[in-house]
């Protein structure tokens, strides 16, 4: 009778542990498969979507209503004149030279004056050479989140001048420099230049004043720019 008791025992204490294995395995492959905290984050940062910035919505008008819109453009555009730190003044294109994309809403038209006042200019250096005739020169205004070219293009004579070391190519003459808006949505016109040649005959500085219209907005800027000329004549 003993040995059948002790028989039951020992079966019994191999059930238990039986389960208590299978309990431990089952929370130990549950732990594994659950996602942590940490990588829900990073699932939740793989899909967002960054937020791209909308153009303003253009209005529907009628002619009376242009006419009220555009007294309240010229008040956004002096008032932004009057507290401006820049040697420069915004201008509004006349009424009659709006289209209509440019009829929006004034807190709309007053981002944009803002952001054409505080407009960056940067000159982009040339990597190549070119020939003297026709060097390019592109020029970025950055405007809010928005970029602007505007591609010059400079015109020069060279000659060796053999009083230099080992005989090299400098600038003889300064022809001219034209440029306009590479982008379809603005215009570019130029106004003028001064021009200098130094170090030497190997620079010319040349600044460029033009205005430029974007949005029914004018902005006047003037660019200042070098060309180099290097020793065997190519001009960057």
């Amino acid at each position: 009778m003993k040995k059948y008791f002790y028989i039951s025992i020992l079966l019994g204490a191999f059930a238990l542990s039986g389960c208590t294995n299978d309990e431990d395995d089952k929370k130990e492959m549950e732990a594994e498969s659950s996602p942590t905290e940490q990588s829900f984050a990073i699932d939740n940062n793989v899909n967002t979507t960054k937020k791209e910035e909308t153009a303003p919505i253009p209005l529907n008008l009628t002619q009376e209503q242009k006419e009220e819109y555009y007294q309240k453009y010229v008040a956004v555009i002096e008032n932004i004149n009057a507290v401006s730190d820049k040697d420069f003044e915004l201008e509004l294109e006349p009424i009659t030279a709006l289209l209509d994309e440019h009829w929006i809403e004034v807190e709309d038209f007053e981002k944009l004056a803002k952001e054409r006042d505080n407009a960056s200019i940067v000159v982009i250096e040339n990597n190549e050479h070119y020939n003297p005739m026709s060097v390019p020169k592109t020029v970025t205004l950055k405007i809010g989140s928005k970029e602007a070219n505007i591609i010059f293009k400079g015109s020069f004579d060279t000659q060796l001048n053999e009083n230099t070391s080992k005989g090299r190519q400098l600038f003889s003459v300064f022809n001219s420099i034209s440029s306009e808006a590479a982008d379809s949505n603005g215009s570019w016109t130029q106004l003028g230049y001064d021009e200098s040649l130094v170090d030497g005959a190997t620079v010319y500085n040349i600044a460029v004043g033009g205005k430029y219209s974007q949005s029914g907005i004018i902005s006047s800027h003037t660019i200042a720019m070098e060309f180099h000329c290097n020793e065997n004549g190519g001009i960057s």
